[in-house]
């Protein structure tokens, strides 16, 4: 019923295995993460791993201590300061002043003729 009336309309059915919104949560992305999980613990590499974590924790403790409130913030911090966004105002200025001076350069120089 549905697919006739989205013909009446002159519309495609969308087939959901080609859609690339997935909805609540990327299943697709979950099934790889899954499948290089089992990988990394099929191949015995969860030791080694766990080895060298502790070795970094204990001989940088500082950074470790960073690294892991990094991690908890998640990978886009909700919360960004002022001072963070002046910086990357600035870096942003930065890097397009050079640009824009040189298009400038190039207008002054084709109309001063």
């Amino acid at each position: 019923m549905a697919r006739a009336v989205l013909v009446s309309l002159g519309m495609k059915p969308q087939d959901p295995s080609k859609d690339p919104n997935q909805g609540e949560g990327d299943k697709l992305s979950a099934r790889h993460y899954n499948s290089e999980v089992h990988d990394f613990v099929a191949e015995g590499k969860v030791e080694d791993a766990a080895r060298e974590a502790a070795e970094f924790v204990e001989a940088e403790p500082a950074e470790a201590k960073r690294a892991e409130q990094r991690a908890k913030r998640g990978p886009n911090p909700t919360k960004v300061s002022v001072d963070e966004l002046v910086a990357k105002g600035r870096s942003v200025i930065d890097r397009v002043r050079p640009i824009v001076e040189r298009a400038v350069d190039r207008v002054k120089s084709r109309f001063s003729k």
